[in-house]
């Protein structure tokens, strides 16, 4: 008899779990809570948005400064996880698309692990798994100093493209699922490295785009706004 491989199901974050994109996001709801007068700061920041927009430097350069900018020099633990939780308290479920609640459910009752994997930094996006009743997350990581306050440099690369990819096999071969039923979940044609490791690959959307797109590479399509989304899978 087969044994049969563990289930491990991978969903990124942004436009996916939750419609909205979290980063900037959780930078001005953080500096509204928690230091209002860094709101002064809007036009830096729309400057350093439009610099990356623009192409002058990439996500590895722009997500510190955006930190720094408009959470300081460093984020004391108590504080990172006070900010964290009440975020994620905020985001979810209301950002939730029915869709995405219905696959995620599913998915838990058909026995697979739920891994989030996301460029978001890991010191806000690990309270939303935690709301989400995720197993686990990957996410882009961010120093930490002797007293272990969080720092805005990264730690490594960003959890992006090619880099998610790595992180996710490296999360399956370290916890026994190497040889696992994965089904993965995004909005984004750059997660097409992780889905290059998925038995399913699923693109979230409902435009004509995402249609062409899923057909060019051979994914399928998911619309998370629709509930029924849930109902449209099986295990192949």
């Amino acid at each position: 008899m087969t044994d049969t491989p563990p289930r491990v199901a991978v969903y990124d974050l942004d436009r996916t779990v939750l419609r909205t994109p979290t980063f900037t996001l959780f930078l001005l709801w953080a500096a509204w809570r928690d230091a209002p007068w860094r709101l002064l700061l809007l036009p830096a920041l729309a400057a350093l948005m439009i610099g990356h927009a623009l192409g002058l430097y990439g996500r590895d350069r722009f997500k510190p400064a955006a930190i720094r900018l408009m959470l300081g020099a460093s984020i004391a633990p108590t504080r990172a996880r006070r900010l964290a939780v009440r975020f994620a308290a905020w985001r979810v479920p209301r950002d939730v698309p029915p869709g995405a609640a219905a696959c995620i459910a599913r998915d838990r009752a058909e026995g697979f692990r739920l891994l989030m994997a996301t460029a978001a930094p890991e010191f806000y996006a690990g309270a939303i798994a935690d709301a989400l009743g995720f197993d686990a997350i990957v996410a882009s990581r961010h120093r930490r100093d002797a007293d272990g306050n969080w720092l805005p440099a990264l730690d490594g690369s960003n959890c992006y493209g090619a880099e998610k990819a790595r992180r996710v096999a490296e999360w399956l071969a370290a916890n026994g699922a190497g040889n696992a039923h994965i089904r993965a979940y995004s909005d984004h044609v750059s997660d097409a490295p992780t889905f290059a490791l998925a038995r399913e690959a699923w693109l979230v959307g409902r435009s004509a785009k995402v249609v062409r797109l899923a057909a060019q590479h051979g994914w399928q399509v998911a619309d998370f706004e629709d509930a029924a989304a849930g109902a449209s899978t099986e295990v192949r």
